[in-house]
């Protein structure tokens, strides 16, 4: 239980980051990622792959 909860807080917490910092990169080359549940969860739970799923989402 105590696990999977820092796992989630965890996954949370780099989820945001990330999309804070690639919106904060991304400004200059007019490219941002909105900042919702499902893009910090996807980002969050799969990481990389998630983040490239996105990004790949976002520029079709």
């Amino acid at each position: 239980m105590k696990k999977t909860l820092k796992y989630t807080i965890q996954s949370i917490i780099i989820g945001v980051v990330s999309v804070l910092l690639f919106n904060l990169v991304g400004q200059f080359i007019h490219i941002s990622i909105p900042f919702n549940l499902l893009s910090i969860g996807l980002i969050g739970f799969f990481r990389l792959p998630g983040f490239i799923v996105l990004l790949i989402v976002l520029l079709l």
